[in-house]
């Protein structure tokens, strides 16, 4: 996962690195650190160290790629130095999001396959080997059987080209280059290239095929395209363009208890989640989590009044952020936010994101601030 090296960014890498050691995740997890400063870099090592985390769960630097105008592309370029200066240890590759939480390990098995929608008939991978790339369903795009054209979210038209023209120029490097973008049909997107983070490849795949087409497309779709998921709609294009279809499955993630598509059902795996008995808001977090095919990871990229990451140093670049302010109180306002925190109790699968939310990040707080005024604030909800 790739992060810069503000304050948000930082304690939401310990609350990761935290919850992966809480589940005991045996492959390595990477921070991908870009455009610190010599010596911020020297003090986030510093702490990295002071966190008890196992070997395999390491930091590493790389040159700052964002701009003023481009606030969005650090994960695809800061990856990419990644993987051609320093490597990935494993064969299988995942990239995720800073603001995840693990509440089960990551392997390369692809329990959702059964459920991905659009292999019927298919022999569907059962796990991550080379020419498979897994990934979470998303809504980048309606699912839809329709043979019409698809309609990019491409915004800029240089040298009067037409949308198609434009579409196969950022996919290929040519307006009338080979690529599986050239005529897609909407079928096609939304069922086998409308996806999230976690992304999952093999490293040969990476390094042969998707690497460097994921960052030549962003840097083509960065010219015409100004929204914020730039390197989300890099991605689709790129397994477009290679004609990959991604098996885009619902058991990776879970951001939002009611995300559905028409008659296509739900794109998170909740049915666990519902069956469980236990209450995620007081039973010990093992029993909570103990189902073995619940979602992996918890995306926590909504604001609620339970939990919300801007309430922790959204605005703030510098000093210590708020898993390393140990001296505050209930009082500090941040805190006092959390405490008061209301869950959403009139439904089942809100109670679960908004209580493990809390409870993790009150957990990664008690650990980093054991026995100062921080961890004594919410030790009540941590318990």
């Amino acid at each position: 996962f790739v992060t810069d090296c503000h304050a948000h960014n930082l304690w939401q890498s310990e609350l990761l690195f935290l919850s992966a050691q809480r589940v005991g995740q045996r492959g390595p997890v990477t921070q991908i650190l870009s455009g610190c400063s010599p010596e911020a870099q020297k003090l986030v090592e510093e702490r990295h160290g002071t966190l008890g985390l196992p070997k395999h769960f390491k930091q590493s630097f790389v040159a700052e790629f964002n701009t003023k105008d481009s606030h969005v592309i650090n994960k695809v370029y800061g990856f990419a130095k990644w993987f051609r200066d320093v490597g990935p240890e494993r064969d299988v590759v995942s990239i995720i999001d800073p603001d995840f939480i693990f509440v089960r390990p990551l392997t390369t098995v692809l329990d959702g396959a059964k459920d991905a929608f659009g292999w019927d008939g298919v022999q569907r991978p059962e796990k991550v080997v080379k020419g498979v790339i897994a990934a979470q369903r998303w809504p980048m795009a309606w699912m839809t059987h329709s043979q019409a054209p698809w309609a990019s979210s491409i915004t800029d038209h240089p040298d009067g080209m037409t949308q198609g023209e434009v579409l196969t120029w950022v996919c290929s490097g040519s307006k009338t280059g080979d690529s599986g973008c050239d005529g897609a049909t909407q079928e096609e997107v939304s069922f086998y290239h409308s996806t999230g983070v976690p992304y999952l490849a093999h490293r040969a795949d990476w390094d042969e095929k998707l690497l460097d087409n994921w960052v030549n497309i962003t840097e083509r779709l960065h010219q015409v395209y100004h929204g914020y998921y730039v390197d989300m709609w890099s991605w689709t294009m790129t397994s477009l363009h290679l004609r990959m279809r991604q098996l885009a499955v619902t058991d990776l993630m879970l951001r939002d208890p009611h995300v559905r598509q028409r008659s296509y059902g739900e794109l998170e795996k909740w049915a666990e989640i519902d069956e469980t008995a236990a209450d995620p808001c007081k039973d010990p977090m093992n029993e909570v989590l103990a189902d073995p095919k619940i979602p992996n990871f918890i995306h926590y990229c909504q604001p609620n009044a339970a939990f919300n990451k801007y309430w922790f140093d959204s605005m703030g670049d510098h000093g210590p952020h708020v898993l390393q302010r140990c001296d505050a109180t209930a009082e500090d306002p941040h805190l006092r936010q959390l405490v008061a925190g209301q869950v959403n109790k009139s439904d089942s699968r809100w109670v679960f994101l908004n209580c493990v939310e809390r409870r993790m990040f009150a957990a990664a707080l008690m650990k980093t601030c054991a026995g100062r005024p921080a961890a004594k604030a919410v030790e009540g909800i941590a318990a």
